[in-house]
């Protein structure tokens, strides 16, 4: 290892000249570029994989199944009988269909494949009173073993012709055995069939598909009759398999019905899958699978049902809204990576620039040198790249997507070209023999060029934002173009604060000429020239700014929008709902109101009630008072208490949902000829006019719906059967408990709990994790993008301070000289971010479908948040502030005499 070192440093000195510490910082600005190309997409992958499964286990294991069945003459060749082994060779071709398609299917050819037949009059077994004879379907089950228990007896094996009938084992369930009083030996008569009972067995599971496919198979049902037909019974009886021929040649064979069952293991779905496989099997669905035999001259086409797609639907859909939002994210953070990658290179570059110059100098061609530096760009970039790769790999449990992997690529094709860009060109290199340097343009070819520069850019940027209004955003077809919408508004609001901000600065330092004091016109004065190389820290600055400040945003609109949508649902609060018949006496409401937390409560009496037309509808009476000082606690319009003041002689004022309304106005119009509407509600008969509007009303389903005073039901009102309560701080579980202790059967609905409901989603969280750890990685590159900015320009402040120094310039207006030079440019990157954040909202805002990712119905607009943005921007001016303050400390500590001569 001794021996080995000095050779390894020896080859990267070689190798990267004297940029050999800026090489090796160029290498960790790569793997970190690259690291949060690939890691952050690949997370999210797992995190959305996550959330799948999370939806998957709360479903109803029935449901994760996909059940073929064709009718036996569809498999029959000619006349003869279906064997086992040919329903089982369908269900393989079957089986292989739905691989094909991508669903992961568990287990063998098929979980379970049956043939039942239809329900045929036995004798022999016991007739409750009351009903007429029952019935049994004869089934065959692969799985019966592995789904049931044997009680009693044996499996049954197959069957007999004995005489002129046909002699066939059967086994069945316990209840069907305690219903018809069957016993193993029992004989029940079918037709030209004798079933012999050899065994009792028991489900193991009765809530596996097994039993729950066909209701009659775990346990007799009672089906009801139509006079004069009597009710009765139905049950199963399971046979073996050598008893198919027997009864497919017995019994009536267009009735009988082959089925098999597929197991899905869903626990091996990923996100990316998820999409394909509800295509896949709505497709199936839709128009069955064909199957094609050997044995059968037409193809079987096998009739597919399966709840899969209902699974696997609002995980689709939701993560397909939250997609587009994901991919500007990461298009946003693959260019943040590219900057600080060509910041890096730049820093190469500038301690390599004495280097090359000298190699110039000496003969060296501009390709020499041109692959000088591109072979160390491609040992860092590689080096940097698999380690990146792996350690991507290693922290992740993601899926390989491909969204990573190209801008990774990306990013690893800016660490190879930048570099050589960047540091080998001729007006930075000295040129040959003469020593003299390349020729420069004049001044106004590099304003005309630089001109030409930005309107292309700008105009690039403005083509990507109007195709983004026209296209919109949509997983899998925006592209990279539109994915980069942040990066666009970034462009000219760089632009523009590139160029107004030496006016700005000129104008700054007019100013502070006025001052008796230098120090600030000085350092002013120095801020109006743009440094060379700003322009790209800017436009990064403004970009980082951006992607910070936008997920906060995101997140807050949807935050918004969740409260907003549980207000809908429920309306207040909490909402107790008496059970059917019952009402909330009045000490449940004395305890109600005591349950910590509660500000106010309002009882409601809920009938049915009907028009003079003949039309229904619900009517609701309330006080108004309190009824309104809890609905007035929820966001949006006022309850309209002064459309119910007073009463208009027996006339009752109402207020109506927009349904109710038009049928009250309709029942008005076909009045004769009064002004009020009659409304009947039990034995009562109430005229009410129409005084006012809602939306709707909390607690009820209808859409016509009519809200009228309490006194309207005369001076001894009937109990309420509903209850609304209002406070922030409710005790929710010990409302729940007051209630349920009261009045067993009442409902207790909380708007916390709808709120949870919808903030709890799976994908939702996965998103929200997925933008909290771009936010993060945004943050991290800012930060880097600053210290870069400020190490690159690092050396001339030092010099700075050393002349300050010197000449005796105290230290606090030295420090005082920087920071105005240095935190201008600082401040209008801040600014512009803050611009590119605004400008956000309106122009990318509206191509998000934040209502499907929010989980709620109604549409989202994205507003800025003033906070996140001013807390974004006045940390990166004291971040900036930090650096120079920690520089200047390091500068006084070594000395002047040092900087002077390094400088010198």
């Amino acid at each position: 290892m001794r021996t080995l070192w000095p050779r390894v440093r020896a080859a990267w000195v070689t190798l990267t000249g004297t940029g050999a510490a800026a090489s090796v910082a160029f290498g960790l600005l790569v793997l970190v570029s690259v690291l949060a190309s690939l890691a952050i997409p690949r997370d999210s992958v797992g995190l959305r994989t996550g959330a799948l499964q999370r939806m998957v286990t709360a479903s109803q294991p029935g449901d994760r199944t996909v059940i073929g069945s064709a009718n036996e003459l569809s498999l029959a060749d000619g006349s003869l009988p279906v064997p086992a082994s040919g329903i089982a060779a369908v269900g393989a071709d079957l089986r292989a269909r739905l691989a094909a398609d991508g669903m992961p299917v568990a287990g063998g050819p098929a979980d379970w494949d049956a043939l039942t037949t239809g329900y045929v009059p036995v004798t022999g077994a016991a007739q409750p009173a009351g009903y007429g004879q029952p019935q049994f379907e004869l089934t065959y089950r692969t799985g019966l073993a592995s789904y049931s228990t044997l009680v009693t007896g044996r499996v049954p094996v197959g069957g007999a012709a004995v005489g002129n009938r046909t002699v066939v084992q059967v086994a069945v369930t316990t209840a069907t055995a305690a219903r018809f009083g069957l016993r193993v030996g029992s004989r029940l008569n079918t037709g030209p069939l004798r079933l012999v009972v050899t065994g009792i067995i028991r489900p193991t599971d009765p809530s596996a598909t097994f039993w729950s496919l066909d209701h009659a198979a775990p346990a007799p049902v009672a089906v009801p009759g139509s006079a004069p037909r009597q009710p009765y019974w139905i049950g199963a009886a399971f046979i073996g398999a050598a008893a198919l021929p027997l009864v497919e040649t017995t019994l009536d064979s267009e009735e009988l019905q082959v089925t098999w069952v597929y197991a899905a293991a869903l626990g091996r779905l990923s996100a990316d899958q998820a999409s394909a496989l509800e295509t896949g099997l709505d497709t199936m669905v839709a128009s069955g699978a064909t199957v094609v035999l050997p044995t059968v001259a037409n193809p079987v086409t096998v009739t597919v049902a399966s709840q899969i797609p209902s699974i696997l639907s609002p995980f689709t859909t939701a993560e397909s809204a939250a997609a587009p939002v994901l991919d500007l994210l990461y298009v946003s953070l693959a260019v943040l990576g590219a900057v600080v990658v060509l910041l890096g290179a730049r820093l190469v570059g500038d301690r390599r620039a004495a280097e090359f110059t000298l190699m110039r100098a000496r003969g060296a061609a501009l390709y020499q040198l041109a692959w000088l530096v591109f072979r160390a760009s491609l040992v860092i970039a590689a080096v940097a790249g698999a380690a990146a790769a792996a350690t991507a790999i290693g922290l992740t449990r993601g899926d390989d997507g491909p969204v990573g992997w190209w801008l990774a690529g990306v990013t690893i094709v800016v660490a190879l070209v930048g570099p050589v860009l960047i540091s080998v060109v001729p007006r930075r290199v000295a040129a040959p023999v003469t020593g003299r340097t390349g020729r420069r343009a004049g001044g106004r070819r590099a304003a005309a060029r630089r001109l030409v520069v930005e309107t292309a850019a700008v105009a690039l940027a403005i083509g990507g934002l109007v195709v983004l209004r026209n296209q919109g955003l949509s997983p899998g077809g925006s592209g990279l173009y539109t994915s980069a919408a942040p990066v666009l508004i970034a462009i000219p609001v760089a632009v523009v604060v590139l160029r107004c901000y030496p006016f700005l600065a000129r104008e700054l330092a007019r100013i502070a000429g006025r001052s008796r004091g230098v120090v600030a016109f000085v350092g002013l004065t120095r801020a109006t020239r743009t440094p060379p190389g700003a322009v790209l820290p800017s436009f990064a600055l403004v970009l980082v700014l951006a992607m910070v400040a936008f997920p906060d945003m995101i997140s807050t609109s949807v935050a918004r929008s969740q409260v907003a949508a549980s207000w809908q649902q429920v309306g207040a609060d909490a909402i107790i709902a008496a059970p059917q018949g019952g009402v909330i006496s009045p000490a449940l409401q004395r305890q109600v109101a005591a349950v910590p937390g509660v500000v106010s409560t309002a009882a409601a009496v809920v009938a049915p009630g009907a028009l003079n037309t003949g039309f229904e509808l619900s009517v609701v009476f309330v006080d108004p008072a309190r009824y309104a000082a809890v609905l007035d606690e929820a966001p949006g319009p006022r309850f309209p208490l002064a459309a119910l003041s007073g009463n208009a002689g027996a006339t009752v004022p109402a207020v109506a949902t927009p349904a109710a309304a038009q049928l009250v106005g309709t029942a008005a119009v076909q009045s004769d000829g009064t002004t009020s509407t009659q409304v009947s509600f039990g034995t009562m008969t109430v005229a009410i006019r129409l005084a006012g509007r809602i939306t709707a009303v909390p607690a009820e389903t209808t859409d016509a719906v009519v809200v009228v005073p309490m006194s309207s039901l005369g001076p001894n009102p009937s109990d309420p059967n509903l209850m609304l309560v209002s406070g922030p701080g409710l005790d929710g579980a010990r409302l729940s408990a007051v209630v349920s202790r009261a009045l067993p059967g009442a409902t207790v609905t909380l708007r916390s709990a709808a709120l949870a409901a919808l903030t709890t989603a799976p994908v939702l969280q996965a998103a929200q994790t997925a933008l909290a750890q771009g936010l993060a990685a945004a943050a991290g590159f800012g930060a880097l993008i600053l210290l870069l900015m400020l190490v690159l320009t690092a050396r001339t402040r030092e010099t700075t301070l050393a002349f300050l120094a010197t000449m005796g310039l105290r230290r606090g207006q030295a420090q005082l000289l920087l920071a105005a030079e240095t935190l201008p440019p600082v401040v209008a990157a801040a600014i512009g971010g803050v611009a590119c954040a605004w400008l956000l909202a309106p122009l990318v805002g509206p191509s998000l479908n934040l209502a499907t990712f929010s989980g709620t119905g109604s549409v989202i607009v994205v507003t800025p948040a003033v906070f996140p943005l001013a807390g974004a921007a006045v940390g990166l001016v004291l971040a900036a502030l930090l650096v120079l303050v920690a520089q200047a400390v390091i500068t006084y500590y070594r000395g002047s005499a040092r900087a002077l001569r390094i400088a010198d």
